[in-house]
């Protein structure tokens, strides 16, 4: 049950025994199918802790309860944690032990007692509408092809979903405008309708990752959003979907979202996917070929973002598949730029025109 804590809200919230005391944990969750990152959830995280911490000094603990698959998602969740100025846990479907705490918690003689608990109504959705809600409050805006890539859903259930929630006033489908890269940039009108939500359906989206009203989450976003509507976001969308039908009878795709944006990294994939590959748990980073610019830069900017693909890989201990969709001569241009690949990755070359 949702408690409050001054102005905002935690999913619950628990008190477990452990070395003889009782530790204050207020629990936070967070879904791997729900269309965000990892790396999403941290800031929002850190602005829920850091502005109440001072009502429940020194006793307040978090405890992040992650329903996923598998380790790396609850892993990149613990790591983007570090520097928390409350002891926190992240855990995958156990409770936490003494040991998980970031450092050691609070412990008191007693149950301290739990917060006021919020009656939260229903929101009345069934669990493919949140996920288009949840998918477009992700992509800002897009089309039928691109939600159903990132949801997993089919592009029927994804067509009679939105007209449903269009009928009932969360969403709408119209030309926008161009999300401008700078401020004083002269803004133009998408070039044809696409998918947006409705103050109802952000709102219904935010519930539904647990983010309280007072609470801003601009991180739930995709990076460069002023590439919406081109072919190279296109591609970085739909090419979650295609991983799964291409690779389906190889790889199980548990989850892929475009325009990651990754702590400590340069580079920005076009699309990063997450999935069990022949057996063991793999990241698949895609990057769209850039077919206006020159060989020399399409080798420096795959060298660079080839090692960082690595770096993210190998500080969890995955597997890595480093995929680069684009035109023939860019390729063979970047064929020099993964000369020397490392035996840790496999490199696929594709065509993009299989989209």
């Amino acid at each position: 049950m949702p408690v409050r804590l001054g102005d905002v809200q935690f999913s619950d919230w628990v008190s477990l025994p452990m070395e003889g005391g009782w530790t204050d944990t207020f629990v936070f969750r967070a879904s791997a199918t729900a269309c965000l990152p990892p790396f999403a959830y941290a800031p929002l995280i850190r602005r829920l802790v850091s502005r109440k911490t001072r009502l429940r000094r020194p006793s307040l603990s978090l405890w992040v309860q992650v329903d996923a698959p598998g380790e790396w998602f609850a892993a990149e969740l613990r790591r983007s944690l570090r520097g928390l100025l409350v002891p926190y846990a992240v855990t995958n479907g156990r409770v936490p032990e003494y040991v998980d705490f970031s450092f050691n918690p609070w412990l008191g003689h007693s149950n301290r007692g739990k917060p006021p608990e919020i009656n939260v109504p229903d929101m009345g959705l069934s669990s493919a509408e949140l996920l288009c809600l949840q998918a477009l409050g992700r992509m800002v805006k897009g089309n039928e092809i691109e939600i159903a890539s990132l949801t997993g859903l089919s592009i029927d259930v994804v067509r009679a979903v939105l007209s449903e929630l269009e009928s009932r006033g969360f969403v709408a489908f119209k030309i926008g405008s161009r999300i401008v890269r700078k401020r004083g940039y002269k803004t133009q009108a998408d070039p044809y309708p696409l998918w947006h939500l409705k103050k109802k359906g952000l709102s219904s989206a935010l519930r539904g990752w647990n983010v309280p009203k007072t609470i801003a989450f601009p991180t739930r976003r995709e990076r460069h959003l002023y590439h919406i509507s081109t072919k190279h976001r296109h591609i970085g969308r739909q090419s979650i979907a295609w991983l799964k039908t291409r690779w389906g009878q190889d790889a199980d795709i548990w989850a892929g979202w475009a325009e990651v944006g990754i702590p400590r990294l340069r580079a920005i994939p076009d699309a990063l996917a997450w999935g069990h590959f022949y057996g063991q748990e793999t990241l698949f980073w895609v990057e769209v070929g850039d077919d206006h610019k020159s060989r020399v830069q399409i080798e420096q900017k795959m060298q660079m973002r080839m090692n960082d693909a690595l770096h993210l890989s190998r500080r969890t201990g995955m597997k890595s598949v480093f995929i680069l969709l684009g035109p023939r001569w860019v390729q063979k241009a970047t064929r020099w730029a993964f000369d020397e690949v490392d035996s840790d990755v496999l490199l696929v070359l594709d065509d993009w025109k299989s989209f």
